[in-house]
């Protein structure tokens, strides 16, 4: 089956609540998947801690896996197209002192003016588009971001995740992923409109890290988490993923 990368199907796919139900245990249960999360977590609050923006919109936000974790917004937008993912996100959010509201909407279409938001972040979102939608999703992102405002979006290192992706059968992936040498995403994200100013390397020893990843299956789980989040802290030259921090140019 071909994996799914049209705006519609996607849409279909994260409504089902199956999907929905088993989304948090996929993306931070296991070992690797969690020390991937919270690098993310960690490299979005380094950030907004830094800039201190004021308005901060995130896209995609499904069950709320990074909202429920980001620190200090003053005033957040949290947007995805399944009632089922924002209904799981509220109730993530229920009593949380950050100030997020939730609205269900089309990301190619935001039902914003121009210029609305300090801050933009969006992961796991983008990289199922091909390129034509996806440089429809980076315009509508410079629109609603205010003159030197900040983006943070995520990217898949293909001379990593390729081979591996072969490896396991590229049929177990339901949805599309597009995936990048980092020299492509920085090209990729200027013709869009936005300065690359930080890129952060996450799962920096990834073939290490994967075969730690399988003590999980021994029920040793946490001593895969720390032995994969220390080897965090090693630096490597062919990480998995990136994460980078653009502004908008003007």
């Amino acid at each position: 089956m071909k994996p799914i990368d049209q705006r519609a199907d996607l849409q279909r796919y994260y409504q089902d609540r199956g999907v929905v139900g088993t989304y948090m245990r996929r993306r931070t249960g296991q070992p690797l998947n969690g020390v991937l999360h919270r690098s993310q977590v960690r490299f979005l609050n380094r950030v907004l801690a830094t800039r201190q923006p004021h308005t901060v919109l995130e896209i995609a936000c499904g069950p709320g896996r990074l909202t429920a974790e980001v620190n200090g917004v003053r005033l957040g937008i949290a947007v995805d197209a399944s009632p089922t993912m924002l209904e799981t996100a509220m109730q993530r959010l229920n009593g949380s002192s950050s100030r997020w509201w939730f609205v269900r909407t089309d990301a190619f279409v935001l039902p914003f003016r121009s210029e609305s938001f300090d801050a933009v972040y969006s992961l796991r979102f983008l990289r199922h588009f091909q390129p034509p939608d996806r440089q429809r999703l980076y315009a509508e992102i410079r629109r609603v971001l205010r003159p030197g405002g900040l983006f943070m979006v995520d990217a898949i290192n293909r001379e990593v995740s390729l081979p591996f992706r072969l490896k396991r059968g590229v049929e177990r992936y339901d949805i599309y992923d597009v995936l990048y040498r980092r020299d492509e995403v920085e090209a990729e994200l200027g013709a869009a409109g936005f300065d690359v100013v930080a890129v952060e390397s996450i799962i920096k020893h990834p073939g290490v890290q994967r075969r730690l990843n399988r003590l999980r299956l021994v029920k040793l789980g946490r001593i895969a988490s720390a032995l994969i989040g220390s080897l965090e802290y090693i630096p490597g030259s062919n990480p998995a993923d990136w994460m980078l921090l653009c502004d908008k140019r003007p």
